[in-house]
């Protein structure tokens, strides 16, 4: 029979036992018999099943990875497996492994933690894990704004690694400005002049802030924040409070945008619509269009 194929992970093993000590992981024992010596082979699907969490999200808490062969690795040197699948490829579940034990993850578990020594260049294997981190995090937030940062995260994911990092929302301190009744058709045009007036609107703007990323206070028309965190986190520190902070950020600056185009249909629909601009009007309209794409970070507000 062939040997199950097994990859010694990447980078630095993670400690035995670290979910029980640093993870608040809940340790189970699936095994291959009942508790009465019947046959009932039990599985990661099973197991997961079991404890109502995702089967890819229970393997991944347990060993920071999806990749087969280095789950196999783990189950033969940290679970202690010695059933073989039938094709003998993979590693089973048995009540003969010693110490036979997995860890459950805790409900909305935001606890991982890395060693961020061994984490400092973005390849495959730490690109997964800093987004299944960025699902795990969004998944523990509740309240108004925890709802659109799932969304948004799930637009992340959706997209995934390396064109997640070309999502972008429209800046804030245009969106104020050029929604504003005061501003003008005139001004209008010089504000989206890198692009002729044209959807989406890129470039500078030619308004200046005091704060925020370089894109938001040189007036750039769209705000990459998805790259901004990939540079941020770029080396492993991937600390669950401030990765949970950074994603309010960017919820909290799209939403100033948002409220400031709600205020402006607003007028037209009661009655203010002559206060308001046509390529204002157009151009809720287009931001609106963005909330029905799931690859568009808007998707967050539809």
């Amino acid at each position: 029979m062939a040997e199950p194929i097994e990859q010694v992970p990447k980078g630095t093993p993670l400690p035995r036992f670290w979910h029980a000590k640093h993870n608040n992981g809940i340790p189970y024992r699936p095994g291959d018999l009942d508790k009465y010596g019947k046959p009932q082979q039990e599985d990661w699907g099973t197991v997961a099943a079991k404890f109502g969490v995702d089967v890819q999200d229970l393997i991944f808490f347990n060993f920071m990875t999806n990749n087969p062969d280095e789950v196999n690795w783990y189950l033969h040197h940290y679970v202690g497996c010695v059933k073989k699948s039938p094709s003998g490829n993979n590693w089973m579940f048995s009540n003969r492994a010693n110490p036979g034990i997995i860890y459950i993850p805790p409900a909305d578990d935001t606890t991982m933690n890395f060693n961020p020594e061994v984490l400092c260049s973005w390849v495959p294997s730490n690109i997964q894990e800093f987004l299944m981190r960025l699902k795990a995090i969004s998944n523990a937030m509740s309240g108004n704004a925890a709802q659109r940062i799932k969304r948004l995260v799930g637009v992340i994911l959706r997209v995934g690694y390396p064109d997640c990092k070309n999502l972008w929302y429209y800046n804030d301190m245009n969106v104020t400005e050029y929604v504003d009744f005061k501003t003008n058709d005139a001004q209008h045009r010089e504000m989206t002049k890198a692009t002729g007036g044209r959807y989406p609107f890129d470039g500078e703007s030619g308004l200046h802030a005091q704060s925020g990323s370089k894109e938001r206070y040189s007036g750039q028309w769209q705000i990459h924040p998805v790259r901004d965190l990939f540079d941020e986190f770029a080396c492993g520190h991937w600390d669950a409070q401030r990765l949970a902070d950074r994603l309010n950020e960017i919820d909290d600056l799209m939403y100033k945008g948002w409220y400031q185009m709600t205020l402006a249909e607003a007028k037209t629909t009661f009655g203010g619509g002559s206060a308001v601009s046509t390529m204002v009007v157009d151009f809720i309209h287009h931001v609106d269009l963005l909330t029905q794409d799931n690859r568009n970070l808007y998707y967050a507000f539809g």
